[in-house]
């Protein structure tokens, strides 16, 4: 149901109301989820939690791998760029949340949520576009240095919130580091394993394909293995792929493409387990927390637009191809439940509302933000014969 209905609800999406595909998915699941029909319970995703831990484990290989290469002086430019975007964004989110008489330990929490841009949602939608050129590469960047900040943040945070005195605390923060620590090197030893068997399969698309398909399978198990999130290690794998792959032998997979079922499968799950009455009771403040998020961004990325060469058009769109909210804030915030039940109820809702709005405006900000970058290449296109060329396009990267 989940994945014939949402291919049907992306392509109706797509070709009737020039919308991207991955908000008919989302729509899909609203109708079907327990806003709408409920015939998608709660209960059947989490028995598919494997499924989507797979899921997650390919999209945030692929960002990292989307990640371009650049000369080491850009490269810290844009780390430093995405760091500091990421810090005004938090601030503002922290100082409006205060605003509104929520604790200090909950704010700090909901602005590392608040951080992250949804690497899905990127994906997806830059790929149904055809999105291709400089502007793209920036922005798969800041996507991919916010969610590290984020879960980084959101994973010292925990401890913060959940223990009241400073040596628990203390102990609980040295876990939380070491947690890190296994996810660097879980990812590093992922894309070793990669590079080393790319050496010996040779480009051979359906043999790589496997290897990497095979190496998230046996990362995700392992971080579940080990109890710690499988977003990091992930990320860190394919960022470190493309990285490494000097003699460019890898042939990555694609999500869009190569293994879309997954893409879909998220997306309408990922609808389904959101709630409309959440949002119909806590709109103004999901609102008041997009306007925030937003002013942070926005304000970051003006403050380093010279840095990253932008101009000031540049410069909003890219501020608002950052707007899609990370479903993997969903996870986390489903984490930090599970840890702590005094988490106030009226914050949860913000969130939650806040996600679902996000999700379902996110693709049509990463749209307009592709689309103002002027690197749409097949944007709303109809014809089957320009999807094959695009996808040839694809696989012919892919090789190269």
């Amino acid at each position: 149901m989940a994945l014939l209905g949402g291919l049907g609800a992306g392509e109706v999406s797509r070709r009737a109301l020039a919308l991207p595909r991955t908000t008919g998915y989302v729509f899909f699941g609203l109708l079907v989820g327990q806003s709408g029909l409920g015939w998608i319970a709660p209960y059947h995703i989490e028995s598919n939690q494997l499924f989507i831990d797979l899921a997650l484990g390919l999209i945030l290989f692929e960002l990292g791998y989307q990640v371009p290469l650049v000369a080491i002086s850009e490269g810290w430019s844009r780390l430093r760029a995405g760091l500091l975007i990421s810090l005004t964004t938090g601030a503002t989110v922290v100082l409006t949340l205060l605003a509104m008489d929520f604790s200090a330990r909950s704010a700090v929490f909901a602005a590392a949520l608040c951080l992250a841009t949804s690497p899905a949602i990127t994906i997806a939608t830059c790929s149904d576009v055809g999105a291709r050129g400089d502007k793209t590469g920036l922005l798969f960047t800041m996507v991919a240095t916010t969610g590290c900040v984020a879960f980084v943040i959101s994973t010292w945070s925990m401890p913060f919130l959940v223990e009241d005195e400073t040596s628990r605390y203390l102990v609980s923060a040295w876990t939380a580091t070491q947690e890190l620590g296994a996810a660097v090197v879980l990812g590093g030893l992922c894309a070793g394993l990669v590079l080393i068997g790319a050496r010996f399969l040779g480009q051979r698309p359906e043999h790589q394909h496997l290897l990497i398909l095979g190496t998230i399978v046996l990362g995700v198990g392992t971080a579940i293995y080990l109890d710690i999130s499988v977003l990091l290690p992930m990320l860190l794998f394919g960022c470190l792929t493309r990285a490494l792959d000097q003699k460019q032998q890898v042939v990555a997979i694609r999500i869009a493409s190569d293994a879309r079922i997954f893409l879909v499968a998220t997306f309408v799950l990922a609808g389904a387990i959101l709630d409309l009455g959440v949002l119909m009771a806590y709109w103004l403040e999901a609102l008041v927390l997009v306007m925030a998020r937003f002013s942070g961004q926005i304000a970051g990325v003006f403050w380093n637009r010279h840095r990253l060469g932008l101009n000031t058009e540049s410069s909003i769109y890219l501020s608002i191809g950052l707007q899609p909210m990370s479903s993997i804030a969903l996870v986390l915030l489903a984490n930090m439940q599970t840890l702590y039940s005094g988490l106030e109820p009226r914050l949860t809702g913000a969130l939650l509302a806040t996600i679902l709005l996000m999700q379902l405006l996110g693709p049509l900000a990463t749209q307009t933000a592709i689309k103002g970058f002027g690197e749409a290449t097949c944007l709303q296109s109809d014809d089957p014969a320009v999807d094959k060329t695009a996808s040839d396009r694809d696989s012919w990267e892919n090789k190269s």
